[in-house]
């Protein structure tokens, strides 16, 4: 084949393709949805609930193959154990999976401790106290549609903290660890 012929030939089936006629059709935008979501998590090592929400659940879904990204936003949240307390803040989250099916994703949370009091006197942890990596949850749904939300859970590991000035020692012996459950609720 000559050289003008194979050039032709490749645009030919360039143009062809781009207009849907070898194999399937071009996907739409993706589709926005957002979810009020409140739930709980319960930290294992200092037995403690921790009520999350009211938030935002906002995500991109391709309809083609179902596979969605998007940002969990939560508001902080005060945590007592015994007679130390903490406001928490989980997130803004990214997420991405899959709600084909059900619901399957991979929520990576950036977490930080503040004002954390003990024995009702303040404990200065600093403005940077957190988790040192980010804590990811695989989180998972049998019965969540994008038109009617669902309820979804997680089993997870917090890791060590870092940035809590003097404090760093006292959150790393209260808080990481494994067996950790999130359970939240998604309504459109």
């Amino acid at each position: 084949m000559k050289r003008g012929t194979r050039v032709t030939a490749v645009a030919t089936a360039v143009l062809v393709s781009g207009l849907g006629f070898a194999g399937t059709a071009a996907a739409g935008p993706p589709v926005y949805t957002k979810y009020a979501v409140v739930g709980t998590t319960h930290v294992a090592k200092p037995d403690a609930n921790v009520k999350l929400g009211p938030g935002t659940v906002e995500m991109y879904t391709d309809i083609g193959p179902y596979t969605y990204s998007g940002t969990f936003t939560l508001p902080p949240a005060r945590v007592t154990v015994g007679a130390v307390s903490a406001t928490v803040t989980l997130g803004p989250a990214r997420i991405e999976g899959s709600s084909f099916g059900g619901f399957t994703g991979t929520a990576t949370w950036p977490v930080r401790v503040s004002d954390v009091t003990v024995g009702g006197a303040p404990y200065d942890v600093g403005p940077a106290c957190g988790t040192a990596q980010p804590v990811t949850t695989e989180i998972t749904s049998a019965d969540f549609t994008l038109s009617t939300g669902g309820h979804l859970t997680s089993t997870y590991t917090i890791g060590a903290f870092a940035n809590c000035g003097p404090g760093t020692a006292l959150v790393n012996a209260a808080v990481p660890g494994p067996g950790n459950t999130l359970a939240l609720t998604l309504t459109p």
